[in-house]
C-alpha cells in the first residue's frame, strides 16, 4: 500500500512511475543494518548510482532525528566517498542533503532556502495527501510540510564536521577520539545514553562499537555492536548530565571518516543523527553558532 502512494505522489509531481526504484528495506531496521555490516546494501546503492550517472543527487542529512533517514544518510556518505569522490570533488555530480524530521541547527545553520509559488505549495499538499496511511498517523505534521520552503545543503568532499545535539565538540586524534556530552534533562529517555562510533577498519571491512554512558566517572566497556564481544575500553569523566569521553580508535582506518551518534530515544525518534568526522587533524570540531549559552566544557584526563 505505501508503495502504491508513493506512485501516486510521484504522478503528482510530474514523475512516472517507471522512473522509480523500491529498494525494499526494513522499516525501523536500518541503523541495525548499518551497525551491523550492511555491505550488501552499500554496494547495492552504489550500483544503482552508477548506472543512473545522476548530475544531482538528493539525498538525507545525517542530522535528521527520524533513525532510519539518519542511517540511510551514512550509508550514501560511505558510498559516495568510497565509489564517488571524483566526480563529486569535479562537480561533475552535485550531492544535496534534506532532513525532514528534527530542528539540527548543524543542518539549517547552513543550509540554502528554496523559495517556492504558490503553485507549487498547492502541487506538494496534493502529493502529500496521497500518503494515506502516513496521514493517519500524523495528519498535522505531514500537510504542514507543503507550506515550508526546501532547505537543502551541498555536500563537499571534506565538508567541515559540525558538532550536534548532545554531542558539543569532537577532538580525533591519532588513536583516540574525545568526546564531549551535554546531556539535557529535559524530557525521561527510554534507555541510558548510548554512543556508537562507526568506519572502516584497516581491511576495508564496516565496523560499529557501541559505548553506553554512565553516571559518574569510571572505565567503560567497548563492545562490538554486531558480536557484542569487548574489544576495548573507554574512559569516561563526568556525571549524568555532562561529562567527556576517551576513546581509542585504533581498530578504524586513519584514512576513513568517523560516524559518532549519541543515542537518547524518546518514544521513535532521536534526540539527533550522527556526526562525520574527517580523518585526523587534531583540531576541535567546530559547534553550531547559536550554542553559547550552555556550561562550559568537561576536562578530559
Amino acid at each position: 500500500m505505501r508503495r502504491t502512494e508513493a506512485l501516486a505522489a510521484l504522478r503528482v509531481l510530474g514523475m512516472h512511475g517507471s522512473a522509480a526504484c523500491f529498494l525494499g528495506l526494513p522499516d525501523q531496521k536500518l541503523s541495525a543494518m548499518l551497525m551491523c555490516g550492511g555491505q550488501s546494501a552499500l554496494e547495492r546503492f552504489a550500483a544503482i548510482i552508477a548506472d543512473w550517472g545522476p548530475t544531482d543527487l538528493l539525498v538525507p542529512s545525517i542530522s535528521d532525528t527520524h533513525p532510519d533517514h539518519s542511517a540511510l544518510a551514512v550509508m550514501l556518505r560511505l558510498v559516495l566517498s568510497e565509489s564517488f569522490s571524483d566526480p563529486v570533488a569535479t562537480g561533475q555530480t552535485a550531492v544535496w542533503s534534506y532532513v525532514v524530521h528534527g530542528r539540527s541547527l548543524a543542518f539549517f545553520d547552513h543550509a540554502e532556502t528554496i523559495c517556492q509559488s504558490d503553485i507549487e505549495a498547492a502541487t506538494k499538499l496534493r502529493a502529500i495527501r496521497c500518503h494515506k496511511t502516513q496521514l493517519k498517523l500524523s495528519r498535522k505534521r505531514f500537510l504542514g510540510y507543503a507550506g515550508r520552503p526546501e532547505r537543502l545543503v551541498k555536500l563537499g568532499a571534506r565538508d567541515k564536521t559540525i558538532a550536534d545535539g548532545s554531542i558539543t565538540s569532537v577532538f580525533r586524534l591519532p588513536h583516540s577520539l574525545r568526546v564531549e556530552l551535554r546531556l539535557s534533562p529535559k524530557a525521561m529517555r527510554m534507555s541510558e545514553p548510548t554512543l556508537f562510533v562507526l568506519g572502516r577498519d584497516e581491511a576495508g571491512a564496516l565496523r560499529c562499537m557501541t559505548v553506553r554512558i554512565p553516571a559518574r566517572s569510571s572505565g567503560i566497556e567497548m563492545l562490538d555492536s554486531s558480536s557484542l564481544d569487548c574489544i576495548a575500553e573507554a574512559q569516561y569523566c563526568g556525571n549524568a548530565f555532562a561529562g567527556g569521553l576517551t576513546i581509542p580508535v585504533s581498530i578504524f582506518s586513519s584514512a576513513s571518516a568517523i560516524f559518532v551518534k549519541l543515542e537518547r530515544r524518546s518514544w521513535f525518534f532521536d534526540e539527533a543523527g550522527w556526526v562525520k568526522i574527517t580523518p585526523p587533524k587534531s583540531q576541535p570540531i567546530a559547534k553550531p553558532q547559536r550554542d553559547e549559552a550552555e556550561a562550559g566544557p568537561v576536562t578530559i584526563r
